[in-house]
């Protein structure tokens, strides 16, 4: 399997652990996720996943689909129910990406998950980034990271007030306005 025929490309990729994930992916060669990653594999780099070329069973072009989802075989997947549960820099990873059909479906999966969402937000910032930080007994128990609502609530107004794809910024504003409603 060349890896590197993949780069820029949307995908589906079968994990050897049977899970499967959709999206845009940038290559890595062997000596770039060594340096950056510390593993010595070529990998797919699925914002914010990496999978090397061992944890892949099988990979496929997506570049040829067009359905009710464009290039993907449904709204969101795997990967947007994964960040969420990862909580807050997994969602920002997504959002920062400029891949607005991967922040479509970030945003429609937390739109259609509301709940969930609502009930995994916590108030307030990371404390990491007020300087503070967490110990490894506190970080083991938190296997599923928080959603930091201060975090999301800038992430969301970020994409509302810089992202040029208008419907981006509509569902950016609807999700911010519904969190207002339900947290005020």
């Amino acid at each position: 399997m060349n890896l590197s025929t993949f780069d820029g490309k949307c995908v589906r990729i079968v994990t050897t652990w049977g899970e499967v994930f959709e999206g845009v992916v940038s290559y890595d060669d062997k000596e770039y996720a060594f340096h950056e990653y510390g593993h010595d594999q070529e990998a797919l780099h699925l914002t914010p996943i990496i999978f090397y070329k061992d944890d892949i069973l099988s990979v496929i072009s997506l570049e040829d689909v067009n359905g009710p989802f464009g290039h993907y075989s449904e709204k969101y997947g795997l990967l947007e129910k994964k960040c969420l549960e990862w909580g807050t820099d997994m969602i920002e990873e997504v959002f920062d990406s400029e891949d607005d059909s991967q922040i479509l479906r970030m945003l429609a999966y937390m739109n259609d998950h509301f709940q969930i969402l609502a009930e995994r937000a916590v108030p307030g910032i990371a404390p990491w980034r007020s300087g503070k930080s967490i110990s490894k007994s506190e970080d083991a128990e938190n296997e599923l990271g928080p959603v930091y609502l201060g975090e999301l609530e800038n992430m969301l107004s970020t994409l509302v007030k810089y992202n040029e794809n208008e419907e981006v910024v509509s569902e950016a504003k609807g999700l911010l306005e519904r969190l207002s409603a339900y947290f005020s």
